[in-house]
């Protein structure tokens, strides 16, 4: 702890007024004479990332603005000043961190135990599942509404609910439903705090089929990621959970905001900005997302994501209680600097993570790692498997009708995609 308050301390002292923490260059201090007011301005700072998965978007649109750093997509993590990962990266793929000066010799140290070399360093988990507003259910059910009553719903009442809602969308009329086993009314007109609202559901095209939607699925026959990545359990024990996917994912596309004429689900930015402008109660995502979405840590609600699965569906994994009432904890991946990156960009990628383990306002977007729930089993599978399911899903996506055929040909497509 005495070392990390002492890498804070040398933090602040870069930090200056404001609490921006700002890295020259050249990694010297900016000395008050050559700050004269007509100097040529500084060049533009950038910084070149790659993060498929969109962990850092919170914290590099901050940083952007707090900083004045330009960021860029990378075109690959080769090619980038800053990379994340899902596995730990090793001494082929990125530089160590403790070779990077002293300040990151000793933040890496704080936050590995001390180890001898540091290729990267662990990005904080989320909880995954449907996020949503709670002054929006609150204005849909009432001011007695109770967040946990649509966290605890069984898998039934929230189709009945979200089916209802879809009704209530297209004419809106008082109908009852129940979560958790409590009555709720939805209002005989449509409330002006909703007055946008045209869609159930919103999802990002690189979530809709893949990720964490299947750790649930693995989790009626897996416990760890050890386990689902060996694998082992035959179709017919994975049939009816693949099943209840094929449910979950229908669900969505009925009622779904910016879906394309072909039924594809939007970009990760048109998904947030159609949740953010209040087109779709529930975004499915992380809680990390919240703030990108203009919600506060009050008002962000996860609700973990309902299957259909019955007991003829567990076979080794999880509780169905379990399954149904926690959201899927979805590891926020390692952050690296590749062993390709242009040295001029590699002080810019030491200032971001200096910023983002050090500053106050990135250890707050870090948290404490403390997500609860189930494991993101997904996360074990490989790149191929799940580029496999992915293209069952857009098999999916292009159906006009979802039959039985269709769904026969989706679970085929996952069962012959896993291992």
């Amino acid at each position: 702890m005495k070392r990390l308050l002492s890498i804070l301390l040398a933090a602040a002292l870069l930090t200056g007024c404001g609490g921006r923490l700002r890295l020259l260059p050249q990694g010297g201090q900016e000395s008050a004479s050559s700050a004269a007011p007509e100097a040529a301005e500084a060049p533009e700072r950038a910084l070149a990332v790659w993060d498929e998965g969109g962990a850092l978007d919170e914290a590099l649109a901050l940083y952007a603005e707090e900083q004045g750093v330009q960021v860029e997509q990378a075109a690959d993590a080769a090619s980038a000043a800053l990379a994340v990962t899902a596995a730990q990266p090793g001494a082929d793929t990125a530089l160590d961190l403790t070779q990077q000066g002293e300040l990151m010799q000793g933040m890496a140290g704080a936050l590995t135990g001390g180890q001898e070399g540091c290729h990267g360093l662990p990005l904080a988990s989320t909880a995954y599942g449907y996020l949503a507003n709670a002054a929006n259910l609150t204005a849909l059910l009432g001011a007695e509404f109770d967040p946990a009553d649509l966290q605890k719903a069984t898998a039934n009442q929230w189709r009945d609910f979200t089916s209802a809602l879809t009704d209530w969308l297209a004419a809106p009329a008082e109908a009852t439903v129940t979560l958790n086993g409590k009555e709720y009314a939805l209002p005989a007109e449509r409330p002006e705090a909703l007055a946008a609202l045209e869609a159930v559901f919103t999802v990002a095209d690189q979530d809709r089929f893949a990720g964490p939607v299947l750790a649930p699925v693995l989790g009626t026959c897996y416990k760890t990621a050890e386990e689902a990545a060996a694998g082992g359990r035959t179709d017919a024990q994975l049939q009816g959970a693949l099943n209840s996917l094929w449910t979950l994912l229908t669900d969505e596309a009925a009622s779904l905001a910016g879906a394309g004429e072909s039924g594809a689900a939007p970009g990760r930015a048109e998904a947030r900005a159609a949740f953010a402008g209040g087109k779709a109660l529930f975004y499915r995502a992380g809680a990390s997302e919240a703030a990108l979405a203009g919600l506060s840590a009050e008002s962000a609600v996860v609700v973990p994501l309902k299957f259909t699965f019955d007991d003829t569906d567990l076979h080794g994994g999880f509780s169905l209680e379990e399954l149904t009432d926690q959201p899927v904890v979805r590891s926020g991946g390692w952050v690296c600097i590749p062993a390709a990156a242009d040295e001029s960009q590699q002080t810019e990628a030491c200032a971001f993570l200096l910023w983002l383990y050090a500053s106050e306002t990135g250890r707050q977007l870090m948290g404490g790692g403390s997500a609860e729930g189930l494991p993101d089993l997904s996360a074990a599978l490989s790149a191929e498997t799940l580029a496999a399911i992915d293209a069952a899903g857009d098999e999916l996506a292009g159906l006009s009708q979802f039959t039985t055929a269709g769904r026969r040909a989706f679970t085929s497509a996952v069962l012959a995609a896993l291992p």
